[in-house]
């Protein structure tokens, strides 16, 4: 099945309750490549997601907001390379549709740990 495909079955029909099915996606700046990486993640085996089980525990411990989601100790530099990260589909049964852009992909996964990290 396509990512799209995916995408748009789970805006258009109502999760089951319980049900974790989101579509990650992360836009790189040209800086970095300008790269756009997607995947899949239903905290299921076989799912797209290469580190699911960490994901699936940081959406678990700190829930769907992006913007709430505490940074790690790690040192990042300051430069300015944007990433877009959003998030759409369904955590739990409830419907989930986040966007946010971090200032660069440290930054990112810093605040995201394994939830983007694919």
């Amino acid at each position: 099945m396509s990512l799209f495909a995916f995408a748009g079955t789970a805006q258009a029909a109502p999760a089951a309750r319980g049900t974790t099915a989101l579509v990650l996606t992360a836009q790189y700046s040209e800086f970095d490549g300008g790269a756009l990486k997607a995947t899949v993640l239903t905290c299921e085996r076989g799912d797209q997601h290469p580190r699911r089980a960490l994901a699936c525990a940081t959406l678990a411990s700190a829930g769907t907001d992006l913007q709430a989601l505490r940074a790690d100790d790690r040192a990042c530099t300051f430069h300015y390379a944007p990433v877009e990260v959003a998030m759409f589909g369904f955590w739990r049964g409830e419907p989930v549709n986040e966007v946010h852009t971090y200032p660069n992909s440290c930054v990112m996964l810093a605040h995201t740990g394994a939830l983007f990290d694919f």
